[in-house]
């Protein structure tokens, strides 16, 4: 950006008597005799050669120097926009049901049918990589817990979304040997203490973590936990921690694929419950709202107004560093050019050298 110093325009007055004093200069030079003599009208039959048709570059040269020399006065700038960027941030723990009934087929992916875990995935990583009506988390901590049985922290808080989404893919509905229970309060009581925990962290800069949250999504009821989910939601809140609660998948008989002795898998009506009371109950206990998703769609809207409820603030403070033409070199479109000082200087050193040689006259 090419600008004036605001504080000596007023120096471009001086261009206002410029021109006329040039005119004035020329007629005068122009009107006075070289030579006294009592006619001219000798000289008139003498040609004239290009150096005395030309005289007026020597006056053109030095008010081209004036010129040049008033706007320098001015104060010609150059200013290189820069841009301060402060972000406040959010942390994120998602916390997601890997329990056995998350392996009913009553949601779709596309056109085809997928389980609860599956369509969970993916919406999941929507919102945290972009897609759609998703836009995608920047500069937020988000890790990932998972429960079935036992609460399990698979990738801890991160801004690295790719290896997150990567260890998010690799989660599998629990088997029996696994635990395939559900543990609603222990898995909140681990995603409160991952939160609380990144005051610890040295690595980070917690004042610029604006508010830490939990998003809790299951599809049935408390039957493992050792810590109660209520508890754990008033000790989340006595943190600061605010945990919206999503309850998936469709109450009553769904279809559930089974495994018969021989190894062969069918698909098995069974019932389906979700302890909806539990869940509202630990939303308003932090502050937070429960949801309830019973297809994709549902569940994609949901993510997408957590994601508005819950947003990153980016503060841009725009600055230019500023420098002086007249005395610095700088670059302009590509050319590197020395201090716009020196070319006035150049105009007068021509000027003297063209009157002391080529225009040399008498007196």
């Amino acid at each position: 950006m090419l600008t004036f110093s605001p504080d000596m325009l007023w120096w471009l007055l001086l261009l206002i008597p410029l021109a006329p004093l040039a005119w004035w200069r020329y007629v005068q030079r122009s009107g006075r005799p070289a030579v006294p003599w009592s006619t001219t009208a000798a000289a008139r039959t003498v040609p004239h050669g290009w150096a005395a048709r030309t005289r007026w570059i020597l006056p053109g040269l030095r008010t081209l120097a004036i010129l040049m020399l008033v706007i320098l006065m001015v104060g010609p700038i150059k200013g290189d926009e820069q841009t301060s960027k402060s972000v406040e941030g959010v942390a994120i723990e998602l916390v997601i049901d890997r329990s056995g009934s998350m392996r009913a087929l009553d949601m779709k992916l596309g056109n085809a049918t997928a389980d609860r875990l599956e369509v969970v995935k993916a919406v999941a990583a929507d919102f945290v990589l972009g897609e759609d009506e998703l836009p995608g988390r920047e500069h937020d901590l988000i890790g990932l817990i998972t429960f079935g049985t036992f609460a399990d922290s698979i990738c801890p808080m991160t801004l690295d979304y790719r290896t997150l989404t990567e260890a998010l893919s690799q989660v599998r509905p629990a088997t029996d040997a696994e635990g395939a229970m559900t543990a609603i309060g222990d898995a909140l009581g681990l995603a409160a203490s991952r939160l609380h925990a990144l005051e610890d962290r040295t690595d980070l800069n917690t004042d610029d973590i604006r508010s830490r949250i939990v998003i809790l999504l299951t599809d049935g009821a408390d039957t493992a936990s050792e810590l109660d989910p209520i508890a754990a939601a008033e000790m989340a809140g006595a943190l600061g921690i605010k945990v919206y609660t999503i309850g998936v998948g469709v109450e009553g008989s769904v279809p559930m694929p089974m495994t018969d002795r021989r190894g062969r898998e069918y698909i098995q009506q069974v019932q389906a419950e979700l302890d909806e009371p539990t869940l509202r109950a630990i939303a308003e206990a932090t502050g937070g709202k429960f949801f309830r998703a019973r297809n994709t769609e549902s569940l994609a809207a949901i993510y997408a107004e957590i994601d508005a409820l819950e947003k990153t603030e980016v503060a841009e403070e725009h600055f230019y560093h500023y420098t002086d033409l007249a005395v610095t070199s700088v670059n302009l479109a590509g050319i590197q050019l020395p201090p716009l000082l020196i070319f006035p200087i150049l105009v007068l050193l021509l000027e003297i050298l063209l009157a002391a040689t080529r225009y040399r006259s008498i007196p």
